[in-house]
This record gives structure tokens, C-alpha cells and sequence, in this order.
């Protein structure tokens, strides 16, 4: 049985936005580490995982932006190199992008470039992400729309734009639509107020259930979902706390999710085989029998909520989490 490392790598914090919603609360480059550094990581990294019998790893390099930053390419020709890299993807604002494609369709390991977008139209998008925004981002992913997925960050002012989203992905020609709910950190917490509550993620739900053609009720461990729109299937993706996946801070830092920022470790000092260990540890320390509220009563198999949103609204990483709609289920049911 194949068993594959995946992470999500924040190469920076430097960054040419300032979106509304974002997790960051500075954008220099003050936290990052030398090439150099990152190659001693990656290896260590590559050793332990072999070493646990895990079969690939999968990256996602975002930052901050990751194409303006100095390290992107250095590290893009790193990974081209290690056989043990299955893919990787790129999470990035797009505002770069369009002169960057003849040196990224250079690279064999480039599997998706993921492009932020908050909505289907200026009005809804550049509210979050400024002025002049969403026309950049569409002059910019006409080049390789069968690479393109577009990201798009749920709150308040956008949820219920899901189908308009759906029609513009479909009239673009791109891969996918990746959908996730925002979680209030860094300077996104002075939005707080626009996050979604449990009535708002039951409406995602049902239009989802019927871009996918199943129940909504099936849907509610899922915590994101991607939407092929080439071959029309919808994946949900269950929260991935554990040994099986981790985020990578600009200075080495690892948190087990990017919304969840508690430390694990520093990958400067810190041996990988260490940080597996403790990624283990902090999964399995999180049971039905501790959390609280709904969750502690949820029978739903597996699902322990949405344990980034109750730590980021109430600095209880047990806290129930308000955004889960089970209790209107029963209550229907």
C-alpha cells in the first residue's frame, strides 16, 4: 500500500497584495532561509521518509507570493532533481504569472498552478483582493488553462457565488476549482465577522450535493473540495492532521495545518524523523472523548471538526466547531 508525504512549503512571506483575508501579518522576506539550508532540509527530509517506507512526497510551494520570490527558481530546479518528488504545485496570486510560463512549462514535476481568486466578477473578487485584481488574474492563466485551478477562499461576501464560479472555470477551459473556507488569522481576523457560520456552510453543501449528484448529508466531513470541471467529478477532502502531511513555514517552522499555527518544530535544528513523530502524536492526541459542545456528540465516523476554526475563534483547539451544520441535519432527519 502506497503511502505519500504531502506538505505545503511557504518558501516567503514577501508578497506584492495585501488581501483582506489573508493568514499573514507581514509580507518581507525578513524569515527566510538561504537555498542552501532548504537542500539540507529537503534531503533529511527525503532520508526519513524512505526510511518509514512512505513512497513519494507531494509539494505545494506558495509563501507570501512564491513566483517574486528569489528562492523560487533555485528550489524549482532542486526539486526537478529528487526522484522522490511525486509533484508539485504551485499556489500563487497570478499577478506574475504570465511572463514566468515559458521557464515553468520547462518543469516535469509542475503538475497544477493554483490561482487564487475570490469570485466570479471585479465586484465580488477585488473587494478582497483589490483594485484591477480579477482582470489581471484572467489575462494571466489563458496560457495553460489545462494547468489552471482556481482557489477560491469562502467567506461571507462569496459563498454564495459557488455556481457563478463553476460557470467561469468552464468557460475558461481550466482544470479545477478548489474550494476552502476562510479561517480568521493574521490580518484576516479583522474580518471575523465575515466568517461563515453553520447556515452558510449547509448552502455550500447543497450546491455542491448537486454539482456532484449525492446527498448533501454525505458531504459532511469534508472540510474543502476540488471540483474537476474536465471530467465533472467533485473530491472532498477530510481534515489531514497527522504523519501524513505538515506546513512549512518561510524561517522552518512546521505547524500540522497553515490554519493551525502551532508549532511542531524547526526543520533548522529539529531531525525530520523527529517532527513525523510529534505530527503523529499531536493527531492523535485530539479525541472525541476531549473535544466539546456538538463535537464531543458528532457520531460521524473519523471527523473531528474543524479543529483550525475553533482554535482561531476562541483560542481552543477543543472548542466545538461552529461551522458544522450536523445539528440542522438531525434536526431535518
Amino acid at each position: 500500500m502506497e503511502k505519500e508525504f504531502v506538505f505545503q512549503w511557504h518558501i516567503t512571506d514577501l508578497c506584492n497584495l495585501r488581501c483582506r483575508h489573508c493568514y499573514q501579518d507581514k509580507f518581507d522576506a525578513t524569515k527566510d532561509i538561504t537555498i542552501d539550508i532548504w537542500k539540507g532540509i529537503l534531503d533529511s527530509m527525503v532520508q526519513s521518509l524512505k526510511t518509514r517506507d512512505y513512497t513519494g512526497l507531494s509539494i505545494n510551494i506558495t509563501g507570501g507570493e512564491p513566483l517574486i520570490s528569489p528562492l523560487f527558481f533555485p528550489i524549482m530546479e532542486f526539486l526537478e532533481e529528487l526522484d522522490f518528488i511525486r509533484e508539485v504545485n504551485i499556489i500563487t496570486n497570478g499577478i506574475n504569472l504570465k511572463a514566468l510560463y515559458p521557464r515553468l512549462r520547462l518543469y516535469k514535476k509542475l503538475n497544477y498552478i493554483k490561482v487564487s481568486l475570490e469570485g466570479p466578477n471585479p465586484e465580488v473578487n477585488d473587494l478582497i483582493r483589490g483594485k484591477e485584481n480579477f482582470e489581471k488574474v484572467m489575462c494571466n492563466i489563458t496560457d495553460m488553462p489545462e494547468r489552471i485551478v482556481l482557489m477560491y477562499t469562502l467567506t461571507k461576501f462569496n459563498y454564495n457565488k459557488i455556481e457563478d464560479m463553476y460557470k467561469l472555470g468552464l468557460s475558461l477551459g481550466i482544470k479545477g476549482l478548489i474550494l476552502e473556507r476562510f479561517i480568521p488569522l493574521g490580518v484576516g481576523r479583522d474580518m471575523i465577522e465575515k466568517t461563515l457560520g453553520s447556515e452558510e456552510w449547509l448552502y455550500i453543501l447543497k450546491v455542491i450535493a448537486n454539482l456532484s449528484n449525492t446527498d448533501w448529508i454525505n458531504l459532511l466531513p469534508f472540510r474543502a473540495f476540488f471540483i474537476d470541471l474536465q471530467s465533472k467529478e467533485v473530491l472532498g477532502a477530510l481534515c489531514n492532521l497527522g504523519d501524513e502531511s505538515m506546513c512549512l513555514m518561510p524561517d522552518g517552522t512546521v505547524y500540522p495545518c497553515r490554519r493551525l499555527p502551532i508549532s511542531i518544530g524547526d526543520l533548522k535544528v529539529d531531525d525530520f524523523a523527529d517532527i513525523l513523530d510529534r505530527l503523529k502524536t499531536f493527531r492523535s492526541g485530539i479525541t472525541k472523548s476531549l473535544l466539546k459542545g456538538r463535537c464531543h456528540l458528532c457520531r460521524i465516523n473519523d471527523c473531528i471538526g474543524c479543529r483550525a476554526l475553533a482554535y482561531a475563534v476562541t483560542s481552543d483547539i477543543y472548542s466545538e466547531d461552529t461551522q458544522c451544520p450536523k445539528d440542522i441535519c438531525d434536526r431535518i432527519s
